[in-house]
């Protein structure tokens, strides 16, 4: 950037991915509150990477880069899904432009999502050191790359994720003994579900009943797949009741602890008391504020539901209600989005 020149800042964006893509969900949405920033979109395009020879590569990475100058900001959203060496040639592409600051936004990193993976972590991690800042899910998430080899000094931690959608005001959410359960219950195998026994908590589900014949004579409700955001936390909030966030697979559990949950910030956005573990990032937030219940199993949930009390859950719907408007309009994106600029020139 020339004295005199305005400040650019670039964000990345993905696409390719399907319709219920929860990770396309994310990187639009912090690209959607970014242009309110004035910051420019840079799209990338999910594809099979070892389809593209070295010279296609460079070729399409100075086609996603083309608006870039010396001197601006480019802030990646990762992973983009296409690869680590598609992510590695387009850093290393970025690596070009002289005096260039760049910002990583980490939604997910892949090697701890998956058993097994582990493997990779060092490419990765050194991919993060080429950052100039890093925005992370968590400060356990830090704590953990650092322990890995993260050296980079500038860090800003995410916590929740946002959903900006608009409610139906004329809808509070009801104290009722149910436990709604936002996942995929159909094609995941989810045990705690198909083992329901409770008859004085009834579980609500994401599903058809068509769809789960494993469900008959369970107290289990429906609420139908929904594939948009805005349906979503609206049945949610007519729902009523607690929402759950829970996770059976243990390696899964395990990422739960340093990583962001999507489904927290849309129980959340509903106006909905969730329940929670203990051990996941943002556990005492909930605790603190009282957005809901922090537990250790299952059992423990249906027991601390069937023992609440209305006045209890009014208070807790109440606080998540205003909680709620941080998240639906987007105050953590923004948030962060603009501490990440302020921390990488001033600080």
């Amino acid at each position: 950037m020339v004295e005199g020149d305005i400040l650019k800042i670039h964000i990345t964006n993905l696409y390719g991915q399907s319709y219920n893509s929860v990770a396309q969900k994310a990187q639009h949405m912090v690209t959607e509150i970014a242009r309110g920033l004035k910051y420019n979109e840079l799209g990338i395009y999910r594809y099979n990477v070892d389809s593209d020879s070295p010279g296609m590569l460079c070729t399409r990475l100075d086609g996603i880069i083309a608006s870039v100058c010396f001197g601006d900001i480019v802030i990646v959203q990762l992973p983009t899904w296409n690869d680590i060496k598609f992510e590695e040639a387009l850093i290393g592409r970025l690596n070009n432009y002289r005096g260039l600051k760049k910002i990583f936004f980490i939604h997910d990193v892949p090697p701890l999502m998956f058993e097994n993976g582990l493997g990779t972590l060092n490419r990765y991690i050194a991919l993060y050191n080429q950052a100039d800042l890093i925005i992370a899910p968590s400060q356990g998430m830090i704590d953990f790359l650092r322990s890995e080899g993260l050296s980079v000094r500038k860090t800003v931690i995410q916590r929740i994720w946002d959903l900006p959608v608009v409610i139906d005001q004329s809808v509070k959410p009801q104290f009722r003994k149910r436990i709604n359960f936002a996942a995929n219950v159909t094609s995941n195998d989810r045990p705690f579900v198909k083992n329901w026994n409770c008859d004085t908590v009834e579980l609500a589900v994401t599903a058809n009943r068509r769809d789960c014949g494993w469900a008959t004579g369970k107290n289990i409700d429906f609420l139908g797949w929904f594939s948009n955001d805005y349906l979503l936390v609206n049945a949610l909030r007519r729902s009523g009741g607690f929402g759950l966030l829970w996770q059976d697979c243990p390696w899964w559990h395990e990422y739960m602890k340093i990583n962001a949950s999507y489904k927290l910030g849309t129980y959340l956005a509903a106006g909905l008391p969730v329940i929670v573990s203990g051990t996941i990032a943002e556990s005492e937030t909930i605790r603190h504020k009282n957005l809901g219940i922090v537990v250790d199993s299952v059992e423990e949930a249906v027991e601390r539901v069937n023992e609440m009390k209305e006045e209890q859950y009014k208070k807790m719907a109440d606080d998540a209600g205003l909680f709620s408007d941080l998240i639906r309009e987007g105050y953590f994106t923004k948030k962060i989005l603009i501490d990440a600029v302020f921390k990488l020139l001033y600080d």
